[in-house]
């Protein structure tokens, strides 16, 4: 059975704020609930909060940046199956890839978002989470 847009709740994580406020309007326009968090440690605590259909995070975020908000999701028993999608700005270069998909990412995307192909990612990761 395949999710709708309208029910998949996409997490969008980022600590630029003004990307962060870009994408996740780009998304709702795109159909999809939308939830952001400006920190990996603010993602984390809305997460398990309410559990989203699919979580978007920038790579390089102070703190703790996305790979191990990754590995943090992943550690979770309730969160362990929520589908990660990493973004990387300028490049993501194959041992970025790498240490990703270690972490449990389902997929890299470089910035600048191309929204078709993210919507396409979300829809095609969503449907297979449900």
């Amino acid at each position: 059975m395949t999710r709708s847009v309208l029910e998949t709740r996409v997490l969008v994580v980022d600590a630029d704020v003004s990307s962060l406020e870009m994408l996740a309007v780009a998304l709702l326009d795109s159909g999809f609930a939308v939830r952001t968090a400006a920190s990996a440690a603010e993602a984390l605590a809305e997460a398990r909060k309410r559990p989203p259909s699919l979580v978007l995070t920038e790579i390089a975020m102070p703190e703790m940046d996305g790979i191990q908000l990754c590995a943090e999701l992943r550690g979770d028993p309730s969160l362990g199956g929520v589908p990660i999608v990493l973004l990387a700005g300028g490049h993501a270069d194959s041992r970025l890839r790498e240490r990703g998909a270690t972490a449990g990412a389902s997929d890299c995307l470089t910035k600048p978002i191309d929204l078709p192909r993210l919507v396409q990612v979300i829809r095609g990761l969503s449907a297979g989470a449900a």
